[in-house]
């Protein structure tokens, strides 16, 4: 595997760790517990294990004794990016303009869901990123081509 692999896979990693856990949190509280919905979203501080992608810098550094990079690497590098950044603008502009259309245009939204957006957006991002970077390189086959 080369670095952008491992970055790719403990990237995916994380997200569907963090993801889960808030999944189930929200659910244990909602469901079991019986707290009301406005005090359950509280499970979603497991997305704050997101902040570990952070760490991928010193996790994985870069080798000075061969070359980690070519041309291969960075066509899926582009091609992920611009999968990734499509999407996030697709989901971005539904976002913004759903309550536009549902609350009509006098209606508000607190501002609270406007952060939502921004690191629903970064976590997209970084998922789709990361399943394109790893289906591309073959989802760690490991072969004469792929080391």
């Amino acid at each position: 595997m080369n670095r952008a692999q491992k970055i790719a896979r403990f990237n995916l990693i994380v997200i569907l760790t963090a993801l889960f856990l808030s999944t189930i949190a929200v659910s244990v509280l909602y469901f079991v517990v019986g707290l009301p919905v406005r005090r359950a979203v509280g499970g979603f501080g497991f997305i704050g294990i997101c902040g570990l992608m952070g760490l991928t810098p010193f996790l994985y550094k870069k080798g000075s004794d061969k070359v980690s990079f070519d041309e291969r690497d960075l066509m899926i590098m582009r091609v992920a990016s611009l999968v990734a950044y499509s999407i996030f603008w697709v989901l971005f502009v539904l976002a913004a303009m759903v309550p536009f259309f549902v609350l009509g245009p006098k209606g508000m939204v607190s501002v609270k869901y406007l952060a939502a957006m921004v690191f629903g957006g970064m976590i997209i991002v970084v998922l789709v990123q990361s399943v394109i970077t790893l289906g591309a390189y073959g989802w760690g086959v490991k072969g004469k081509n792929h080391e």
